[in-house]
């Protein structure tokens, strides 16, 4: 179902053999379906990545934690300094509730 709604998420990425940085940031989501939603990030991400987004929920009025992974990934120049990404990810779980 098409819907553009604010969706934030964390991301962890490797900084070394011993590290890892977590990330957080906002995005939107484009549509949303039974198996992956469409999002557009402002940060790069890569092929296989696997990370937390909340996704509105609109008959529970709150937000879910899932699991997703990036499927693939478009960069979309929105000026010469600044780009931002469609990503395609799939939904792989819930984790569980905190």
């Amino acid at each position: 179902m098409p819907s553009m709604q604010a969706c934030p998420y964390e991301l962890t990425n490797p900084e070394g053999s011993d590290k890892v940085k977590l990330s957080r940031g906002q995005g939107y989501s484009i549509n949303v379906s039974g198996g992956g939603m469409l999002l557009l990030l402002p940060q790069k991400v890569g092929k296989r990545q696997v990370f937390e987004v909340q996704v509105p929920s609109k008959a529970k009025k709150k937000e879910r934690t899932k699991l997703v992974e990036v499927c693939w990934t478009q960069s979309i120049p929105v000026s010469a300094r600044v780009k931002m990404y469609l990503v395609g990810t799939r939904f792989l779980f819930e984790p569980p509730t905190r």
